[in-house]
């Protein structure tokens, strides 16, 4: 089977921290890979609350998360404060990839890196959309950091 490969770009979108609780913890005393996926999810509801979207509702239209990869690269532990930068990868007429590394804040180490593909989706006429301007304008707007 093939490696996943996740290039991370360099224009950060956003930043925020996460501190590794007790049960993020897996039976070998690290961060779980299931936890690790609800810190990337909760890292993206962050990014899109903090440039003003409310990821389940954009006029509308809400965000389908379509596909996940995640590449580990080293482990976590608890009390660890995890540095999560959010940016943004391909952008096509109807699709988004959001793009994270997470990192031990006090080393540096990186922790693993992911890729979600993120859909939008009308649910009044049950189709995908395109990604609405709002969105887009968004994303061309720089850097915002936040610790939020």
């Amino acid at each position: 089977m093939a490696r996943v490969e996740i290039r991370f770009p360099k224009n950060v979108l956003f930043i925020c921290d996460s501190v590794v609780r007790i049960t993020d913890l897996s039976a070998a005393m690290h961060l779980g890979f299931d936890s690790l996926v609800g810190i990337v999810n909760d890292a993206s509801a962050r990014f899109f609350r903090r440039i003003g979207l409310a990821r389940d509702s954009f006029d509308g239209v809400n965000t389908i998360f379509a596909d996940l990869s995640v590449v580990y690269r080293s482990e976590a532990h608890h009390g660890d404060i995890l540095h999560i930068e959010v940016a943004a990868g391909d952008l096509d007429k109807k699709r988004l990839d959001l793009l994270f590394r997470v990192s031990r804040r006090e080393s540096g180490r990186e922790v693993a890196l992911a890729q979600i593909g993120v859909l939008f989706f009308d649910y009044r006429r049950r189709k995908v959309v395109e990604i609405p301007e709002a969105v887009r304008r968004s994303l061309a707007g720089g850097n915002r950091r936040s610790n939020t």
